[in-house]
């Protein structure tokens, strides 16, 4: 049952984008939002102005109460929403921002203050986007656009990947795993891609296969015939739980004549041999792990009528539970979530966004 935690300051119109929640556990497990191995009273959450552009804000929860903390001096636009900066946390004295635009910029939390991290020149095309996982202080990746840096508590090493990324997991130092796209991601709208993963093994970055779309459209395009185009699949999110059993989240854009194109979630699960599409939902806004064994799926829609109506528990077998509605006083406001965040080994998932209203905030939500 989901139970409000937070919604910030009166009137303070922040959007909370990321979590980085730390809990105990020997691999680790971590995916969008980030999850660390640490203490079940570490948990980050990140934020921005919800329009316009702004510092970030950054909360910390330390097992009693949420506070504040300063945050790197990061200024974020509201207008390019994809590219937030990705926030990792091994424990309450090593944490990581990774701020993108035209470059990547990091910066790391020693328990007192935040420096600048030297970390070699990352660029980014438009379309690109930039995220990070933390199995250690000394074992942390990042991905940008086609490229991995692993930080080994010393140095950066930048190695290419055989795709784009989107998105970053690890359960172990020996498996890691990316998912994004084969073809290079659009500024606006999609590009002709189908899913990419790939994997770490402890050696190198692989292409693993994974399952792909080529129905041609039948909508009817401008000159009367059957568009014929195949659908654009990138992958947008990744869980590793265990070496078989990685779960990635995705797109699937296909044409539309009024629209433009129109888009799906879906849903695909590594059992250690191979990847298969497995029963998605609507269009989901956010994704991330059930600090089980499974994923959280939250509908676009799901706050609109207030409560989280629409979050979706997939279990390992593929079986689907709705969660039920937040309780308190927030069931009758609408809020929107952009980032969900688990403690591994429990059913305690955290929530971040915004929560609309006279008085709108941030929101932060746990789900038990």
């Amino acid at each position: 049952m989901p139970d409000p935690v937070s919604r910030g300051a009166a009137g303070r119109a922040t959007y909370l984008a990321a979590l980085g929640v730390a809990a105990v556990l020997v691999t680790g497990c971590t995916g969008p939002p980030p999850v660390a191995p640490s203490g079940p009273d570490d948990v980050w959450a990140l934020g921005s102005p919800h329009e316009g552009a702004g510092r970030l804000l950054l909360l910390h929860f330390d097992g009693r109460r949420w506070r504040e903390r300063p945050a790197p001096e990061v200024r974020w636009s509201s207008e390019d929403d994809e590219r937030f900066p990705a926030l990792v946390a091994t424990g309450p004295r090593d944490a990581w921002v990774f701020a993108a635009t035209t470059a990547v910029t990091a910066y790391h939390w020693d328990g007192e203050r935040w420096s600048d991290a030297r970390l070699p020149d990352l660029r980014l095309d438009p379309g690109e986007r930039a995220d990070a996982t933390a199995l250690a202080p000394d074992d942390v990746w990042l991905v940008a656009g086609d490229h991995a840096s692993h930080w080994d508590g010393r140095a950066w090493t930048v190695m290419r990947l055989p795709a784009w990324a989107a998105s970053v997991s690890a359960a172990a130092p020996d498996q890691v795993w990316a998912v994004g796209g084969t073809g290079r991601p659009a500024a606006q709208g999609c590009s002709a891609s189908q899913a990419a993963t790939m994997r770490w093994d402890g050696r190198s970055w692989r292409l693993v296969p994974a399952p792909e779309d080529r129905t041609p459209s039948q909508e009817i395009n401008s000159e009367g015939r059957p568009d014929g185009s195949i659908p654009s699949i990138r992958l947008t999110g990744v869980v590793a739980h265990g070496p078989g059993n990685v779960r990635a989240v995705g797109t699937r854009s296909v044409f539309d004549y009024e629209d433009g194109s129109r888009s799906t979630t879906i849903t695909l699960h590594w059992d250690g041999t191979a990847w298969t599409r497995v029963a998605g939902s609507a269009y989901a806004g956010a994704s991330g792990s059930d600090g089980a064994d499974g994923i959280i799926l939250v509908d676009w829609d799901a706050g609109a009528e207030g409560g989280l109506r629409g979050t979706i528990r997939v279990a390992p077998g593929g079986g689907r539970t709705e969660l039920a509605p937040m309780a308190g006083a927030d069931r009758g406001r609408e809020v929107d979530v952009s980032a969900l965040g688990a403690v591994p080994g429990t059913r305690t998932v955290y929530a971040a966004g915004l929560a609309y209203g006279r008085n709108s905030g941030p929101l932060i939500a746990r789900y038990r």
